[in-house]
This record gives structure tokens, sequence and C-alpha cells, in this order.
């Protein structure tokens, strides 16, 4: 009974029930997604009783409550510590707590929609055509990387296309009812459709806020992504900005010739001496890393963590096919992005687990801050000379690293644009009305 506890039991009392319900939920999400069990209704499971425990409005009057009585404690920097604490939950409760109860029972319908949707993906397979034509399973990632680095037209069209019918198969098969049922949800909350949920809950911010952004961004680089393509349609060709051509003609030849450089089985020792050199600490978290691309495992990377405000258990992923061409800088590339989230949340050394999540109220754009920065290095000629070598230890020739910035400068203005694809496809499906959720709309 909280009313029968003093400040600080109840601050400590809440720390622990907290960790109680979140850590059982990230075990199972991480042994789920990496394919190591396939208990899906267990993962649901705690991701309910999790979602349950954050949505709890009660919690908001508590803390109300709890901070009135320690605000009447004596001044000193304890005091201050267990207000700041409780002020962060209190934050954390007002953004997450859902006070009705078909809104409760609604986003409960989410988490099984999640669950569902995740299972059904697990067993689709998705193929393309080899060298010699032959058709040939490929992950995600495979078919992801074939579209940069193989010289074969073939492979980079049925890639391509094997990524489309992926697409056509989350429409077909319960992202539409996802849509619906999500849009219902946030109608319930009190929001016009999820997304606007989601912003404002996530970002602080509405999507007319968020969307004046990105439509100064979308304004300002559109004639430098025109310009981009006309200058690659000129020197390679029309045939060069064909969908499953773009990325092998903007990065695929220096990609190639720089692979040697970047081997995969080099790119954990790259990761911790480039880190440890730039002073990262994770201070004595414990870090579990599954690296390989397999069968079964889910297919983007990411990093998790148990929220904590002692040393963190971080879990991050990649999907590397050490065979493949590009595999090695991927793998790079994940390390350094999911490494520097890890860094991120190792280092919140604040008095409370509700600091140290990834979810509300946190920023996405605070949250993926810090991980971009570091994965901005790999492109850095400086780096690329001091930690790219082949097998011989030589690094890349200058002539290469000139040639890669010549292939990639040109279309900077389109990479940075794709991240917008996300941001206005949700915008425009969430608000599309019911009657238009349709495949073909879609």
């Amino acid at each position: 009974d909280a009313s029968t506890m003093s400040p600080r039991q109840y601050f400590d009392r809440l720390n622990q029930d907290y960790l109680t319900v979140y850590t059982p939920k990230e075990r199972w999400f991480w042994t789920n997604y990496m394919g190591t069990t396939a208990d899906h209704a267990a993962f649901a499971a705690s991701e309910t009783a999790y979602k349950s425990f954050i949505a709890n409005p009660e919690r908001i009057d508590e803390l109300r409550a709890q901070i009135a009585v320690a605000e009447a404690l004596p001044a000193g920097a304890e005091r201050e510590d267990l207000l700041h604490g409780l002020n962060g939950w209190l934050h954390f409760f007002e953004i997450n707590a859902i006070e009705s109860a078909e809104g409760r029972r609604l986003d409960a319908h989410l988490v099984e929609d999640d669950t569902a949707l995740f299972a059904k993906r697990k067993e689709l397979t998705l193929y393309y055509a080899n060298e010699k034509g032959q058709r040939t399973e490929g992950s995600t990632l495979v078919l992801s990387i074939n579209l940069v680095s193989s010289d074969n037209e073939q492979v980079r069209k049925s890639s391509h296309d094997a990524l489309l019918d992926l697409e056509r198969w989350v429409v077909g098969n319960g992202y539409i009812d996802m849509v619906k049922r999500r849009n219902a949800f946030a109608r319930a909350l009190g929001y016009g459709n999820y997304f606007d949920y989601k912003v404002r809950v996530s970002e602080q911010m509405s999507p007319e806020q968020l969307f004046a952004i990105l439509d100064g961004f979308e304004a300002q680089t559109r004639e430098a992504q025109r310009r981009g393509f006309e200058d690659l349609k000129r020197r390679r060709g029309p045939d060069a900005v064909a969908a499953h051509n773009l990325k092998y003609y903007t990065r695929g030849d220096t990609a190639q010739r720089m692979d040697p450089y970047l081997p995969f089985a080099k790119s954990l020792r790259r990761w911790v001496e480039s880190f440890g050199r730039m002073g990262v600490d994770y201070r004595e978290a414990d870090l579990t890393l599954d690296l390989i691309d397999r069968k079964g495992k889910f297919e983007n990377g990411f990093m998790h963590h148990d929220a904590a405000w002692v040393p963190a258990a971080i879990n991050f992923t990649s999907n590397a096919n050490p065979a493949q061409v590009g595999s090695g800088e991927l793998g790079l590339m994940t390390l350094f992005h999911e490494g520097g989230h890890a860094a991120h949340f190792a280092n919140v050394a604040q008095n409370a687990p509700c600091f140290s999540q990834e979810f509300p109220p946190t920023s996405m754009a605070y949250a993926e801050t810090q991980s971009m920065f570091f994965d901005s290095l790999l492109g850095d000629a400086d780096w690329l000379k001091l930690y790219a070598r082949n097998a011989d230890g030589e690094p890349p020739p200058d002539e290469l690293i000139e040639q890669k910035i010549e292939a990639e400068q040109p279309m900077a203005a389109y990479h940075e644009r794709t991240l917008l694809m996300v941001p206005y496809f949700e915008w425009a499906a969430y608000s599309l009305p019911e009657a238009e959720l349709t495949p073909e709309r879609l």
C-alpha cells in the first residue's frame, strides 16, 4: 500500500517493481528475436505485463502524494536526489499511463497483433536468383547487400523483387488490421490517429510541428537529389537510377574494392580499438553480441538493454554474412551504431531505471544522436586510413578513398532523404480513411 510507505520506501520499491516486469520482457524479447526460443506466448505475456505496469494511471496520484511528502523533508542532497527520482517516475507515468479501461484493453490487443505478425514473418522465406539463375534463399540482409555489391543485374533485380514481395506479404498478412486497431486505440485516448499519438508521446510535439521540420528539409534537399540523379544518369546511363540498380551504381564499384580492407573477421577488434581510443567506457556493463546472419533470427540490427542504474546488461545484434562482399563494412556499421546506443544507455548514471530506457518519454531523435555520430566515422577518410587494413596490413590507397567519396557525395542528399520514407509513409497510412486501407493503396 503506497499510502503506508515513506517516499524513500516507495521509490526503492518502484525501482524494483519496474525491473521485475522489465527484465523478463527483455529476456523473452532477445531469445525470441534471436531465434534461440520460439515461445511467442511467453513473450507476449511478458510484454503485456510490462505494458500493464507502465499504463497504470494510479501511479500518477501515488507519485504526486509522495513528492509532496518528500518536499517537506529536511533540505539536502538526499532529499534532492529522492525528488529527482520521484519526478522522473512521475513524468514517465504521465507519458505512458492509460486512464481508460477500454484504452488498456485495446493496448493489450496491439501486443497480440505485433506478436502474431512477428511469428508469421519468421516462417516466411524470401528467394532471389543467383549468378547461375538458381532460386536461392536469402534474408533481407543478403538481398540488401546484393543491391549494393553484386555485378550481376539478374541478382540485383531478383533481390529487389524479393523485397517487394515482402512488402506485399506484410500488407496481406495483418498490417492493415494492425493500422485499424492502432488507430482505434489512439482515438480512444483522444488522439487523431496512431501516428499522432506516437509523435506526441515520444517526441512531445504534434505531427504538424514535426512535418514543419521535415518539409523544410525535403524542400532544401530536393534540388540536390535531382542533380545527383542527373549526374548519375550522365555517367552510368539512364538505367543506373532504376530501383534495383541505384545502390550498385552509387556504391558498388568502391564497395567491392574496399571489401578486402574491411573484412568481417576484423570488425570486432576495430570497434573495440576505435571506441577504446575515443575513451568510450561501458561502466562495467555486460554486453551480449549476436552478429551472424542465420535462419530464424530477426533480420534488423538493434540494441536492447535491461534498464538499471547499476552496471547495465546490454544486448545488441547485427546480421552479417561473412562470405558476402560488403559484410565487413555492414558489420562494422552495426557495431558502431548499436555500440553507440549501448554506450549511451550504459552511461546514464541517474538513480532510477526510468532515466535509462529507450521507450517514451525518451525521444527517438535523442536516442539516435550518439549512435549516428559513431557510425558516421566509418565514412571518414582519416578513420579508414588508420583502421582499414587488408590481409597484408596495408591501408586503402588514397585514390580508392577519393573514388569512394566521389561516388557517394553526389548522392548524399538522396541517402539522407531516404530517412524521410518512414514518417511520410506512416503519416499517410494512419491518416487514410479505413475504406482506402487496401494493399494497392498502401
